[in-house]
């Protein structure tokens, strides 16, 4: 329940951090856009903690909702991502899409097995997450 206020409330800034950059005057700051992104990384990093504990006894149908969950970070990430322009947040949701695209050629009611590539693919979601998150210097 606190995970799904948070999503909102993250979601709502970033959702009015956009619309306040519709005119030159209103544009929003760089600090504000680097708040909004540091908020959707550091929530994305909760989301994204069971990506490194896919083995080939997890179920797909598991495995779909936890994209879900990363999804919706990601996504937020990428619209704070419009004002920064770090590509260090491209790289992470171009992992993030190669991860779903495997994800979405698997068959629910089965497990991972040896879907060949998926642990890797989601490794390099984390890897480009870290990345992203020290280069918007999220920590400091």
């Amino acid at each position: 329940m606190k995970q799904s206020r948070r999503a909102g409330l993250a979601l709502t800034f970033l959702f009015l951090l956009l619309l306040s950059g519709c005119s030159v005057e209103t544009a929003p700051s760089a600090a504000d856009a680097r708040r909004a992104l540091c908020q959707a990384l550091s929530s994305l990093r909760e989301s994204a903690a069971g990506l490194s504990q896919i083995d080939a006894n997890t179920g797909v149908a598991q495995l779909r909702d936890m994209r879900a969950g990363v999804g919706r970070w990601v996504e937020a990430a990428r619209r704070a991502n419009t004002v920064l322009q770090f590509q260090q947040i491209t790289e992470m949701v171009n992992a993030y899409d190669a991860f779903s695209s495997a994800v979405d050629g698997l068959n629910p009611d089965q497990r991972v097995g040896a879907a060949a590539g998926l642990q890797a693919s989601a490794a390099q979601i984390l890897t480009a997450l870290n990345q992203a998150y020290s280069a918007a210097r999220c920590g400091q």
